[in-house]
């Protein structure tokens, strides 16, 4: 049996971790990839809108992530990609 403490903490890091990235000016990016350059993934967003998304050795990825793809991306105020995620 998992006890209350646990739980509560568990609950209370997770809640610190989103604050703390919507602090930080993370915002989620979903779309379908156009096309990929080493350090850069061209997204049409479901809004219709297209954006570059930098990324580096720091960015984590998550699936196969490659043209015509949708991915959910976690990004900061400059594009760089945090997280890549293929949400399948």
């Amino acid at each position: 049996m998992v006890s209350i403490p646990k739980v509560v903490g568990v609950l209370s890091c997770g809640f610190l971790l989103g604050l703390g990235l919507s602090l930080n000016g993370i915002h989620t990016i979903k779309g379908e990839v156009l096309h990929v350059e080493p350090s850069s993934y061209f997204v049409n967003q479901y809004d219709g809108s297209q954006v570059r998304l930098h990324i580096d050795e720091t960015t984590q990825m998550t699936g196969r992530i490659g043209p015509g793809e949708h991915i959910e991306a976690k990004v900061n105020n400059e594009h760089h990609a945090v997280s890549i995620r293929s949400p399948k």
